[in-house]
């Protein structure tokens, strides 16, 4: 086995291992014996376990990154292109490589003092510059509302990163990449800056008061859906109920 085949044999074992045992189970012997190396082969590539799952997770974050930017390559021709691009990116990534993506979010982050953590801040760093100037043209037109990166990636990717978690623990039986259109919808809505007083959509009218919201008809009875949850998101019962509701008293008039 040459050294290369060595660490990629080892990354792989330890993936394996992570995944079915959890990482605190896992011990840097298992994975030695299960990958067939030898102590001074596996230690001339990882000092300890640690090592060897801070690697593979930025593994997983460059192989990431790659479709990321293959996409900044390319100037978006509207907000929603671009916005689509990530997320399709981001859903398409996580279910082609399932086990990746359920280590990465077990594993949480990395110790940013080690050399893996300095490896991936500059990993981030470089892409996090790229996205700021892909989407320049979008802010200076208007598309965007203006604001700090870390907010626009947390529009864009945050509902994406929620759903899949729940599709990965297997709570979520239709494709991952079915939702791409709706998140999209929302990411888009989230970004684009507020319509002025008085604008169709806005809410308020132009001399800035806010609009008295119609009245809306209040519902005989009422059916409550309550779930009882497990630590890891998972529904253990669940149950419904019906509440018969009076109509609220009405209001004087002047």
């Amino acid at each position: 086995m040459t050294i290369t085949g060595t660490r990629r044999r080892v990354l792989d074992v330890a993936l394996e291992c992570f995944l079915a045992d959890g990482y605190e189970q896992t011990t840097i012997a298992r994975i030695r014996k299960l990958s067939g190396t030898s102590n001074g082969a596996l230690f001339h590539h990882f000092p300890s376990k640690e090592a060897i799952a801070d690697a593979l997770y930025v593994e997983a974050i460059a192989s990431f990154q790659a479709g990321l930017w293959d996409l900044v390559g390319r100037k978006p021709g509207s907000l929603r292109e671009a916005v689509r691009g990530a997320i399709a990116h981001q859903l398409t990534w996580t279910e082609q490589n399932a086990g990746l993506a359920r280590f990465v979010y077990a594993r949480g982050h990395l110790d940013w003092n080690s050399p893996e953590g300095a490896e991936l801040a500059a990993l981030n760093s470089g892409l996090a510059a790229a996205f700021r100037e892909w989407m320049a043209p979008l802010v200076r037109s208007g598309e965007i509302r203006p604001g700090p990166m870390l907010l626009i990636t947390a529009v864009v990717s945050g509902p994406a990163h929620a759903i899949a978690q729940r599709w990965l623990a297997g709570q979520v039986d239709r494709p991952l990449t079915s939702f791409v259109d709706d998140l999209t919808a929302a990411a888009c809505a989230g970004l684009r800056p507020n319509p002025p007083a008085g604008a169709p959509g806005s809410g308020t009218p132009a001399d800035g008061t806010p609009a008295r919201e119609p009245a809306r008809p209040v519902p005989a009875r009422s059916r409550v859906t309550l779930e009882l949850l497990a630590d890891d998101g998972s529904v253990l019962a669940s149950g419904q109920a019906s509440a018969q509701l009076s109509a609220p008293p009405a209001e004087p008039v002047h």
